[in-house]
């Protein structure tokens, strides 16, 4: 495991954290409250995702790749 490889785990792991901690708290919510914040209960994961958009990490092109080719079934 390399300094740069573990870096990457460690930031692809904490956005991951910071996405299911707020899809938590945003579940926590009655229906009221969320609509006066402007979301539909089931838009709470797609939420979650766009609030974090600017800090995704960056995937690797052969990781990358390989998701593609799961996807696909090969």
């Amino acid at each position: 495991l390399t300094k740069k490889k573990g870096i990457e785990m460690l930031s692809k792991w904490f956005y991951n954290f910071k996405i299911g901690r707020t899809i938590q708290a945003l579940h926590s919510l009655d229906d009221h409250i969320l609509k006066d914040i402007g979301i539909h209960r089931s838009n709470i994961r797609s939420h979650a995702y766009e609030v974090f958009e600017n800090e995704k990490p960056e995937e690797d092109p052969l990781t990358e790749l390989h998701n593609q080719y799961v996807k696909a079934g090969y």
